[in-house]
Order: structure tokens, then sequence, then C-alpha cells
């Protein structure tokens, strides 16, 4: 039985590598559209968009659809300097025998007072306690561009991984590469809506829609996507210290929590 559960959570993992979980807490409460929100995370959402990202070190702990075998922890953060802005994060995720665990580093410049592109490099590693499974390690890139069309209305383009690295040469296993093309507008002064369309290899066009509403340091999210994902976040913030918490539920699997603890400097 217990052999049966692990390959149930492998093949959910290999399934959801395609199309990866939202990655932070806020994504997660926007049901996934994170390709023009601001923040450290961005490396892997939209490394272009760290140009204008604020400088933050920031943490995030989820766990997916209450599965203790099942959780991520990730940790992120944005520098910037007079030529680009730096990135890198680290994330680990055990699930049952098997733990991956990814690596990045990104620069991001802004071609503009508008515009800007950035790329990254990304370190994967997945290993198992089972001694039948070989570690395996393999290299993807990423590559971003965000766009500021007006004060109201951004744009923001990511493609992960165009050559699908290879994980295995025997048995031989590529993993998927990825697009996504997200925009967000500010409806008013305390309301902004965003919305990513995403794209996997073999996989089914999947579309995520959020909105957030902003008051004083008060900030109310909710969200969904296609994938059958619904959400909703609260977070409180001051100067130097943001704490947002999600809470999604997917019909079939249940809800899955998330946490961020974010520093600004």
């Amino acid at each position: 039985m217990k052999l049966y559960y692990l390959l149930f959570l492998v093949c959910l993992h290999v399934r959801l590598f395609a199309i990866p979980p939202p990655n932070n807490a806020i994504a997660l409460s926007l049901g996934g559209a994170s390709a023009t929100y601001l923040n450290a995370f961005g490396i892997e959402n939209n490394v272009g968009g760290l140009a204008f990202s604020p400088q933050q070190i920031s943490l995030n702990a989820s766990n997916r659809f209450g599965l203790s075998e099942y959780s991520n922890i990730m940790l992120a953060g944005n520098f910037k300097s007079k030529f680009a802005s730096m990135g890198f994060s680290y994330q680990i995720s055990p699930i049952a025998g098997l733990t991956t665990q990814k690596a990045q580093l990104g620069i991001s410049k802004k071609m503009g007072n508008n515009v800007a592109v950035g790329v990254a490099l990304n370190y994967h590693r997945f290993s198992s306690t089972n001694a039948y499974y070989h570690t395996s390690k393999f290299l993807t890139f990423n590559a971003g561009l965000y766009y500021k069309i007006n004060k109201k209305l951004n744009v923001g383009f990511q493609i992960f991984n165009p050559n699908r690295s290879t994980v295995t040469s025997f048995p031989f296993e590529k993993t998927s590469s990825l697009f996504r093309v997200g925009i967000d507008y500010q409806f008013a002064e305390n309301i902004t809506c965003y919305s990513d369309v995403l794209q996997a290899t073999h996989e089914k066009l999947d579309l995520n829609v959020g909105l957030e509403l902003q008051k004083d340091q008060y900030t109310l999210r909710g969200g969904f996507g296609l994938k059958q994902l619904i959400a909703i976040g609260f977070g409180w913030q001051t100067k130097m210290l943001n704490i947002d918490v999600t809470a999604a539920y997917h019909n079939q699997l249940g809800f899955s929590p998330s946490l961020n603890l974010v520093y600004a400097f």
C-alpha cells in the first residue's frame, strides 16, 4: 500500500512539474497569476520583473493538499545595484521518498523607464531514499520581460526551459517547457486584477485570475485557476515586514496552506 501511495505522489509531482504550483502565498492567493507581481519570488515567475521589484529577502513555507509528505520551502532575495538587479532562490520539496531541490541565480536590467529583461540559471537535483532510483542533476534556464504600458497596465512574459533539459538518460526523460504571459490592471487606487495564461509541454492551456484589494497596511486577495483551484489570502505589512497567508482548495485533492515572511530593506 505504501508503494502505491509513493507512486501516486510521484506521478502527481511529475504532472505538476509541467505547470508547477504557485511558489509563494501571494501567487497562490491570486490563483497562480504571478507573471507581473513584483516581489523576490519573481526570479521564477518572471525574472524580468526583478528590476522593478523592491529589495527584499522572502521565505515561503507551504503544504500541498494537507499531505505531510508533500511540502515546500523556498527562500528568495532581490538586490539592486546601479547596473542591474540580482536575484537568488533556493527551494526544497520532499514528497514521500522523493526530494527535489532547486537553486536559482538571476539578473534583471531595465532597458528604459518602462521595460526590463532578465535571465536566470537553475540547478535541479532529484534524489530518493529508495536505492533503486539514481540521483539526477541537471540545469535549466528561464528568461522574462516586464513592460509598463502605462500607470495602470503592466504586461509580463516568461519562458522556462525552452530546450527541455534531460532528467535521466535511461529511461530517457526530459523536463517540460513552460510559456507564461500575464497582465495586471489597476481598476482603482487600491484594486488590482492579475491574470496569467500558461502553456506547458503536452498540457492544455491554463488560465489564472486573481484580484487584490489594499487598505492601509492590510491586503485581501482571491483567485482561481482552470486546474480546479480557488484561493483566498490575507496580507499585513509594515515598512520593513510583510506577512501573507493563503489557503487554496482543489475540489478533488483538498486544501493547500501557504505562508510568506518578507523583510524589505
